[in-house]
């Protein structure tokens, strides 16, 4: 689904792992060459078991090119993906549910102030880096290029952004030292929402209502597509997929932070919408009972 369709969520006429899908197609624009520069990151890098337990739990591509300044940033949950230097597509079998939210940012000032908060929430594990001689090595791309900056005092923040095409959204994230549970006593409270949350869990979930009592959220038990034509069911342990939609307003949240108390210790964030659309759909296909 784009953000033009003007129809409901729908089953792509091609695999993730086709060559011709959105996902790949994009990140085939990733060449050595004229001024494209990209940094990628991955809580589990491809190629390697040896990760580093205590940078972010974040997974993507923020990806620019310096002569029309322009850029795109994919936030996704796959591990160990995408190889930059290899096969970009995703293994052909796959086990678990996974999410893939691509915007085409409106500028490179743009990226550089999603950099300029990575830098300092989500302390993301750099794998695969390209920096054109051109930028400048005072920007934040470049900044987050060479490493974070997190500081222990640093509080969660809200930075809000345009797509190219002019949509808002809020890309909300905390670091490692913030210590609370991200949806409830963050997300929830910035959008004055409940939420229904979907994310990998593994382990103590914290609690469903934050400490003020204003707001809740609701854990998926089980992801059900029958209500958009498509006969496929799975619970959420098959689930890898970090999403959420709010129970009024519209909202949606693409995220790499999974709603496990061992997460208040890793760095992440979401980046949140609101989308008719993919609203009303995403609802459709939620389910809370066993």
């Amino acid at each position: 689904m784009d953000a033009d369709s003007s129809r409901p969520l729908a089953l792509s006429s091609h695999l993730l792992n086709s060559g011709n899908s959105a996902l790949n197609r994009t990140l085939a624009q990733l060449e050595k060459q004229g001024q494209v520069g990209w940094i990628a990151y991955n809580d589990e890098r491809p190629g390697t078991d040896s990760n580093n337990g205590k940078m972010g739990h974040s997974k993507g591509v923020l990806a620019f090119d310096l002569a029309t300044d322009s850029a795109f940033w994919l936030l996704h949950s796959w591990p160990k993906f995408p190889a930059l230097d290899g096969d970009i597509a995703p293994p052909p079998s796959a086990e678990y549910g996974q999410t893939y939210l691509c915007i085409t940012l409106k500028d490179i000032k743009t990226a550089n102030s999603i950099a300029e908060q990575m830098r300092h929430q989500q302390e993301p594990q750099l794998y695969d880096c390209h920096i054109p001689k051109a930028l400048d090595r005072e920007s934040s791309l470049y900044r987050l290029s060479q490493g974070v900056d997190v500081n222990e005092t640093d509080p969660p923040s809200n930075t809000l952004f345009h797509s190219q095409a002019g949509a808002p959204f809020q890309l909300l994230a905390k670091n490692r030292h913030w210590g609370e549970d991200f949806w409830i006593d963050w997300v929830g409270p910035q959008l004055k929402v409940d939420l229904n949350v979907e994310t990998w869990r593994r382990g103590t979930v914290p609690s469903t209502e934050d400490d003020d009592q204003a707001h809740q959220v609701q854990d998926l038990l089980y992801i059900n597509l029958e209500s958009l034509g498509v006969n496929y069911e799975w619970h959420y342990t098959k689930d890898h997929a970090k999403w959420a939609t709010s129970t009024e307003g519209e909202w949606v949240c693409v995220a790499d932070i999974n709603r496990q108390k061992s997460q208040s210790k890793r760095g992440g964030g979401a980046i949140c919408f609101c989308n008719r659309l993919l609203w009303e759909s995403l609802s459709k296909i939620e389910q809370f009972k066993e």
